[in-house]
């Protein structure tokens, strides 16, 4: 019966594979794929080893992701050395990978997750 319910018990737990970090931003890259009609750039920004971006600026046939207010928060932080705390869950997508960066995760959708500067 315990292994029944411990089977029931992993089904039904939501399996989390967000990435965290805390620290100053080390790097920071705007990357950009796609044509003349249809483009987006990321933003990727490096804390404690670990990359991490957001959906910066799109246009085109596709979904409006423009994110201001994260890229204005993350620039703020790396132009005064702020240490940040960040928890992203997005999977790194195909446009992340342009530039070079292979694995990360992106702040975007994900309930719960956060960009935090620390005082």
């Amino acid at each position: 019966m315990k292994k029944i319910l411990f089977a029931l018990l992993l089904l039904a737990s939501p399996l989390s594979f967000a990435q965290e970090a805390t620290g100053v931003i080390e790097e920071v890259q705007i990357c950009g794929t796609g044509g003349s009609n249809n483009w987006v750039r990321t933003l990727q920004f490096k804390v404690d080893g670990k990359w991490f971006g957001t959906w910066a600026d799109r246009y085109g046939k596709v979904e409006d992701f423009d994110n201001t207010i994260s890229t204005s928060l993350v620039f703020m932080a790396a132009s005064q050395k702020l240490p940040v705390h960040i928890k992203a869950t997005e999977p790194w997508s195909f446009s992340h990978t342009k530039c070079g960066v292979t694995d990360g995760k992106i702040f975007h959708q994900i309930s719960g997750d956060f960009i935090r500067i620390i005082y």
